[in-house]
């Protein structure tokens, strides 16, 4: 179970557990892409090409891991956050507050606008690797 990656000091660090990766918080995503037979960029071209978007596209692995990142994609700030394990939102002025359980909770700089965006891809992605089966 991931809920967020997060790069610190001394890398990419996984939540909940603060498993260190020892690489970036985007390598594990990458690592990730590669466990379930996908390179990144190989997914952000076809997800383009069937989307017709173009930036931030959430990279949606499964049914446990759809990933999307706060900012740009190389930005170090960046955190990756898992859709499929939030549990509540809190919309704010300027942040939105993702909640995972009693313990994890993380507050980040994104609209709402953006943020409907990527769900709306997210599932744009879901239905369509359904419609392949």
């Amino acid at each position: 179970m991931i809920y967020f990656i997060k790069n610190e000091s001394d890398g990419g660090i996984i939540y909940p557990n603060r498993r260190k990766s020892g690489t970036s918080a985007l390598s594990v995503v990458k690592k990730l892409c590669v466990k379930h037979l996908t390179s990144f960029e190989s997914y952000q071209k076809s997800v383009r090409h069937i989307t017709k978007e173009q930036y931030k596209i959430p990279i949606v692995l499964s049914s446990k891991y759809a990933f999307f990142a706060t900012k740009s994609y190389h930005h170090i700030d960046s955190i990756w956050i898992n859709y499929m394990q939030i549990k509540e939102i809190i919309y704010m002025d300027k942040y939105i507050e993702f909640i995972f359980d009693e313990t994890y909770r993380i507050k980040v700089s994104l609209s709402t606008k953006s943020y409907q965006r990527l769900v709306s891809l997210i599932f744009k992605v879901l239905n369509y690797k359904v419609s392949l089966e």
